[in-house]
């Protein structure tokens, strides 16, 4: 696995569009089976599942994203794109359509679920007042 560096700061457009994928893999866990390793995952409402995966630690946000990412979200290209567009190589380098295909499917998922983590920690950031 290649070494890659995540953005911690999502701004702007894309900054939304990866906020909103991120929120896809979360709800794509309503697809898969109702107990995971003994912790129930369904919920009746997209609110009740977020308040649960809101409390979860860092170490089952991580594994449920993962399993998300790997067999729950199917994800459109340009979706990727805009999540790995807050990633950059070992080399300082963001990656893209250029760069991306030189990575495993692995890597690619391996990006996502980084990405994806680093949003599901932060608040909401693209509302902000002059307060």
């Amino acid at each position: 696995m290649p070494k890659f560096e995540i953005d911690k700061e999502f701004k702007g457009i894309e900054g939304v569009r990866a906020y909103h994928v991120a929120l896809s893999i979360i709800r794509s866990l309503y697809y898969l089976p109702k107990e995971i390793d003994g912790q129930i995952i369904f919920h009746d409402t997209f609110e009740k599942m977020s308040n649960w995966f809101d409390e979860l630690d860092e170490e089952n946000k991580r594994k449920f994203l993962k399993i998300g990412v790997e067999n729950g979200a199917v994800l459109e290209q340009e979706e990727i794109y805009s999540m790995l567009k807050f990633a950059k190589d070992e080399n300082g380098v963001q990656f893209g359509k250029e760069n991306i295909n030189n990575l495993s499917p692995f890597a690619i998922n391996d990006l996502i679920l980084e990405v994806a983590f680093e949003l599901a920690n932060q608040k909401v950031f693209f509302y902000q007042t002059n307060k």
